[in-house]
């Protein structure tokens, strides 16, 4: 009843221990989706060792790199059974982990997707510290407006308490349009807003998933990491309004809240770059500058003008709906 899919680049060393757990599960009525985008590691050879050893095994390998969202999307697509549980390569999996997955989601109706703690690991994969630390997350149900507006909308720097990996409805996946390809290694996190618009989540208080942490400097300058920023900012403002758009006033002073959120955001990464400094980065980061400099400050200007124009282009948006509504009613 579980189609698993695993994304995975140049991780082969840490990949054997990640397909060691999923094939120890105690749940074992599932296909594994191996989605190789072009690694250039020994991943293929491991992979095909394992495929020779479990019928349940699919791997597909890609001609080119797609990354992320694409290599995703493909392998959701090419899945057989109704629930997708997201895996990633490198992590470790506690052997009763689809277990739980699967009867959270089989048991409660309103539940679009199933997710957990993730614990970070050190050298000799003693877990040192955990990917999310929320206190008023228990065990059970998770209301989607509570998820959405009390923590997606307030989250320092606009993390994300799902990290990646969860099991969702196939279904739920073909309405929204899977991942949007355009958001890069964040498409996930508004694949989740988009389905807490319509279904409530389920959160296991097991740390049920480990890993070790993953190095932020070397993903801020692959492709067009600017853009990916701005992207992030931007599905922030599209799920706000989508999620008050009946509601101008308080759509009002969400706006002011994400414009201090903004703000502190780009001054994160600005310190994650600093304390990482180094001269080829330094090149990276100005070249990327120089290339989109147009963009950004074009951005820039809409996230500060924005909230101040808001209720001026809410009153003309009435105003024009007013006149439009006798023209259509004499048609």
């Amino acid at each position: 009843m579980i189609s698993i899919v695993l994304v995975t680049y140049n991780r082969a060393e840490r990949l054997k221990l990640s397909l060691q757990d999923i094939l120890n599960q105690t749940f074992d009525n599932f296909e594994l989706i191996i989605c190789d985008d072009c690694s250039t590691d020994a991943t293929e050879k491991l992979c095909r060792e394992f495929v020779a050893k479990d019928e349940r095994i699919k791997y597909f390998r890609h001609a080119t790199n797609k990354r992320m969202p694409a290599n995703l999307n493909f392998g959701i697509q090419n899945a057989t059974y109704p629930y997708i549980a997201i895996l990633h390569d490198g992590d470790r999996f506690k052997p009763d982990l689809l277990a739980q997955w699967y009867k959270a989601i089989t048991e409660n109706e309103s539940v679009g997707f199933v997710f957990n703690s993730v614990g970070i690991t050190d050298s000799n994969d003693n877990v040192v510290s955990t990917s999310f630390d929320y206190k008023d997350l228990k065990e059970g149900v998770i209301d989607k407006d509570f998820l959405l507006k009390e923590i997606y909308f307030r989250t320092p720097n606009f993390f994300s308490p799902v990290y990646g990996e969860a099991m969702v409805k196939k279904q739920l996946l073909q309405e929204k349009g899977y991942f949007k390809k355009k958001y890069g290694f964040y498409a996930d996190v508004d694949f989740w807003m988009e389905a807490l618009h319509t279904h409530d989540a389920y959160f296991c208080a097991d740390t049920l998933i480990t890993g070790p942490k993953k190095e932020i400097q070397p993903r801020l300058f692959e492709d067009n990491p600017i853009k990916y920023f701005m992207y992030m900012f931007t599905m922030q403002m599209v799920h706000r309004k989508k999620a008050y758009r009946t509601k101008p006033l308080v759509m009002l002073k969400e706006l002011f809240i994400f414009w201090v959120q903004a703000f502190i955001s780009l001054n994160f990464w600005l310190l994650v770059i600093v304390k990482n400094f180094s001269f080829r980065y330094f090149l990276a980061l100005v070249k990327l500058l120089k290339g989109n400099f147009v963009f950004l400050m074009s951005w820039t200007i809409i996230l500060v003008l924005y909230p101040l124009l808001y209720p001026f282009l809410k009153l003309y948006n009435m105003l024009k709906t007013s006149r439009q509504k006798p023209v259509a009613q004499m048609n």
